[in-house]
C-alpha cells in the first residue's frame, strides 16, 4: 500500500512538472512545429491541375473546400455558424460562393476575436489553360492552416491564445471579394468585438522584394492602427526573424500602399470599420497567369514569414490588443 501511496505521488509531480513545463513554453517554441512537408503537400494539393485553378462555384472549389473542412476538422477547430464550417452565399443566380469557417477559442473566456484569413479562390480555366494560382492564393492558405496548427498546439498546453480566433478561409475574392463582403455583412456577433484581421494573401515567393534580401515580407495596415503594428513587426522580427526584412513603406510609394489597401480581403473589414493588416510577398511575373504554379513556392521563405505573421498574432493578443 505504501508503495502504491509513492506511485501516485511521483505521478502527480510529474504531471504537474509536465503541466508547468507547457505552461513556460515561449510562443516561439512553436514555430519549430511548423513542416516544410506539411506545407509543401498542401500546397501543391491545392494548386493541383485537379483543383482547375479553384473558381467560385466550379468542381475544383469544391473540392479544396471539402479538404479546408476536414482540416478544420483535424485541427479540432470549432464551426462558427451552428454545425458547420461552411457559409454559402449567392454571388448571382448561377453561382454559389462557400466561406470555410472556423473558430479556436481564447484559453479564457473574453468576447474579443481577431481574424485570420486567407482566400482559397482563384481564376479556374481561361482559354483551355488552368491557372493553378499557387502562389495567389494557395500560399496564403497554406500559412494560415500552419498557424493555426501552432494556435491549437498552445491551446491544448494552456498558454493562449488571449482572444477567439476566427481562422477564414473566404471563397469568390476574385470576384469582388464577394466572400469577406458577406462574412462582414451578416457577422453573428458586433463588429466592435473583432479587434483586427489579418489577411494573408500571395506570400510564397521571393521574385519582388524591396531591396537585395529575397527573404522579405510586405505589409499593408490600416492608418488607425498602422504605427503600433509597424513597432510590434520590428518587435518581433529583431528578436525572433533577424534575416527577415519587413518593408513598411510597400516599395517607398504611398500610391501603391493605398492601392493595396483595397486590393484583398482585408479591405471588407476596413471598410466595415474593422482595423487590419495584409500581409503580402508582392506581385510578380506569375501573377495572374497559367504560370503561377508549386514549382516556385521557395518553403524556407514561406515558413519564415509564417513564423513572423503567427508570434506577431500572438503578441497582439498578449500585449498590444490596440
Amino acid at each position: 500500500m505504501h508503495k502504491l501511496i509513492k506511485a501516485i505521488i511521483v505521478i502527480w509531480l510529474l504531471s504537474g512538472f509536465t503541466a508547468l513545463s507547457a505552461q513556460n513554453k515561449t510562443p516561439e517554441s512553436y514555430t519549430n512545429y511548423i513542416s516544410a512537408e506539411y506545407l509543401q503537400n498542401t500546397l501543391s494539393f491545392i494548386a493541383n491541375d485537379l483543383t482547375k485553378g479553384r473558381q467560385t462555384g466550379t468542381p475544383g472549389a469544391l473540392i479544396t473546400a471539402s479538404f479546408l473542412r476536414g482540416e478544420f476538422e483535424r485541427l479540432g477547430l470549432s464551426p462558427f455558424y451552428h454545425q458547420t464550417f461552411t457559409q454559402s452565399f449567392r454571388i448571382d443566380s448561377s453561382q454559389t460562393g462557400r466561406n470555410i469557417i472556423g473558430v479556436l477559442p481564447a484559453q479564457y473566456y473574453t468576447d474579443q476575436y481577431i481574424v485570420i484569413s486567407a482566400h482559397y479562390d482563384h481564376l479556374g480555366i481561361i482559354g483551355g489553360q488552368i491557372y493553378n494560382g499557387a502562389d495567389d492564393n494557395a500560399s496564403g492558405v497554406t500559412s494560415l492552416l500552419a498557424i493555426a496548427d501552432m494556435f491549437v498546439r498552445m491551446r491544448a498546453e494552456r498558454n493562449g491564445p488571449r482572444k477567439n480566433i476566427i481562422f477564414a478561409l473566404f471563397d469568390a475574392k476574385e470576384s469582388s471579394m464577394a466572400g469577406s463582403d458577406y462574412f462582414v455583412a451578416t457577422l453573428p456577433i458586433k463588429k466592435s468585438q473583432i479587434r483586427l484581421n489579418i489577411n494573408i494573401d500571395q506570400i510564397g515567393c521571393t521574385f519582388a522584394p524591396p531591396g537585395e534580401n529575397k527573404n522579405y515580407l510586405l505589409y499593408v495596415a490600416d492608418s488607425k492602427v498602422r504605427a503600433n503594428i509597424r513597432k510590434d513587426l520590428d518587435m518581433v522580427r529583431r528578436f525572433y526573424v533577424p534575416d527577415l526584412e519587413i518593408d513598411h513603406t510597400f516599395y517607398g510609394s504611398s500610391g501603391f500602399y493605398e492601392l493595396f489597401l483595397r486590393t484583398s480581403d482585408h479591405y471588407s473589414f476596413s471598410r466595415a470599420g474593422i482595423p487590419s493588416v495584409l500581409f503580402t510577398s508582392g506581385i510578380h511575373m506569375h501573377t495572374y497567369k497559367p504560370t503561377d504554379v508549386h514549382f516556385f513556392i521557395d518553403y524556407p521563405a514561406l515558413i519564415e514569414r509564417t513564423k513572423l505573421i503567427f508570434l506577431f498574432a500572438d503578441r497582439y493578443m498578449r500585449i498590444s490588443g490596440y
